[in-house]
């Protein structure tokens, strides 16, 4: 029997409880050599960012991304379903609404740009179908939405996974994996490039061994982000996520 998951209001409050000098070291380099960065890559690689361009981040977290978007185009907004998260991500500058994402608040072809990290892995394939239909949904035409979500093919982090599940020290909910999202994308109007990448970010997934023990896991963070930004260019490399494009045609 697994760990029962915390709920993400949850998660984001213990996180705004940390501090101390390894923590905040970990969030300055996290700028330089962790996933925000590898997401900042991609939305830039699949859509010319202007001061003009509408952007949409679909579970913004803490809004690390959002945040750094926000000082190319004034036209960033979050939604996260937690509260915390969404006052996180507010602190930013960026603009956030409280809600679910099977239910964006939107009308259709609101924003050029969709994105989402981490979300759909959370949800069956009923719920990651509505979703994906929803992000598609308020692209505009010629717009994108870019997916990003757990990569089947990363061995290391189903390992650990299935460690943690026998220990019952499993915290994240189903966190699935994928192999392709474009089975459960809406079938007309779209055209849709899937690739992996994150060659080095798999090992980010180590910390998952030191989940109770808070200094350990916090100097392997530090330790794994100096290597990161180190051998950066492995990232582009087959890894830990799936990168789902989609244009709205």
């Amino acid at each position: 029997m697994t760990q029962q998951p915390e709920t993400w209001e949850d998660v984001w409050k213990n996180r705004t409880s940390q501090n101390g000098l390894i923590h905040r070291a970990g969030r300055t380099l996290a700028a330089y050599g962790d996933l925000q960065k590898l997401v900042m890559e991609i939305l830039k690689r699949n859509c010319r960012i202007t001061e003009n361009t509408r952007i949409l981040e679909v579970g913004c977290g803490s809004g690390p991304v959002a945040g750094r978007l926000e000082r190319l185009t004034p036209m960033v907004y979050g939604v996260d379903i937690s509260p915390t998260a969404a006052e996180l991500t507010k602190e930013t500058g960026v603009g956030t609404a409280i809600t679910d994402a099977r239910e964006l608040p939107f009308k259709d072809e609101s924003f050029d740009l969709v994105y989402s990290t981490g979300v759909v892995d959370l949800s069956d394939d009923s719920g990651a179908a509505a979703i994906l239909r929803e992000m598609v949904r308020v692209t505009c035409t010629g717009g994108r939405t870019v997916i990003i979500t757990a990569w089947k093919g990363c061995r290391l982090h189903e390992v650990i996974k299935e460690y943690l599940i026998r220990k019952e020290r499993w915290r994240y909910g189903p966190k699935r994996t994928f192999t392709a999202l474009e089975p459960l994308l809406p079938i007309n109007g779209i055209r849709v490039r899937e690739r992996a990448m994150g060659a080095l970010f798999q090992f980010r997934f180590v910390s998952y061994l030191f989940e109770e023990r808070k200094l350990a896991r916090r100097l392997y963070h530090c330790a794994y982000m100096l290597l990161s930004i180190l051998l950066w260019p492995l990232n582009r490399l087959p890894g830990a996520v799936l990168v789902t494009t989609v244009e709205k045609e």
